[in-house]
């Protein structure tokens, strides 16, 4: 019995993130989609009503743009699809991190029970924090046989902070250097290119590389997760890994309370 996502021998960690991912990629292509055609509309609209009242002596023909500005309220359409490519992109991560954390804790188990007595094993936790910090989730993963903090999951995690704290705003030239994406440019006029000052350019292609490079990392890692907690096999090595866990400080084992333990 070996993990398998084609016939759900899978985590039930991997199965939410899964449906994650899956909303992440719908909400991409259908905003692009809903967008495209109300902002096809509210242009036609515009152009209609100044259409209606021109007067060659009054205006100068392009005052339909500040009709369709006002109608969307100065949102335009690469605007949009920044905001909407930025928001898949922080959710895919933090998705990732959440699946991290779920996993482990289904493949190790919430308690355990020695000499008679329950106890409960929860993943070393910051004080006033109720998630694992990264290094905890990272040093889990390597115990059940995993590197899960890859080149392109540390490049994803960067970007992540820099679309949630700078907005997107690169502010030297080592964030542009970073960031920028060399193959997307050579298709862009230079006015789109990454530069020192101005938001990290995105684009659909972009994002859905990102999800996929997550995506890789969460199949292997799902794996051993999975086999941990479901497969006879890897079962057997749950007390040498719970021992590997506690010796770097992973996690935390205390006594069940009584009402818990009857």
């Amino acid at each position: 019995m070996t993990w398998n996502e084609r016939v759900g021998m899978v985590s039930r960690a991997f199965e939410d993130w899964k449906w994650n991912d899956r909303e992440n990629r719908a909400f991409l292509r259908l905003s692009a989609q809903w967008s495209g055609k109300a902002y096809q509309q509210t242009w036609d609209e515009a152009e209609e009503s100044f259409a209606s009242r021109f007067d060659p002596y009054r205006h100068y023909g392009d005052e339909h743009l500040d009709i369709f500005e006002d109608a969307v309220d100065g949102l335009w359409p690469d605007a949009y699809a920044w905001i909407t490519e930025s928001s898949v992109v922080k959710n895919a991560v933090t998705a990732f991190e959440v699946y991290l954390e779920k996993a482990v804790e289904e493949a190790f188990g919430s308690s355990l029970t020695m000499d008679g007595k329950k106890y409960n094993i929860n993943l070393a936790t910051p004080r006033n924090f109720e998630s694992p910090g990264w290094k905890t989730l990272v040093t889990a993963h390597k115990v059940l046989g995993t590197e899960v903090a890859t080149d392109e999951v540390m490049w994803a995690r960067d970007l992540r902070h820099l679309l949630t704290h700078q907005n997107g705003v690169l502010r030297s030239e080592d964030a542009v250097k970073r960031f920028r994406d060399l193959d997307a440019e050579r298709d862009q006029d230079e006015s789109s290119w990454s530069r020192t000052g101005s938001k990290i350019p995105l684009g659909t292609p972009r994002v859905l590389k990102i999800l996929d490079s997550l995506a890789e990392v969460i199949r292997t890692a799902d794996a051993p997760a999975w086999a941990m907690c479901w497969s006879p096999s890897g079962r057997q090595n749950w007390a040498e890994a719970m021992t590997q866990l506690y010796q770097q400080k992973c996690i935390v084992i205390e006594p069940a309370c009584e009402s818990q333990s009857s």
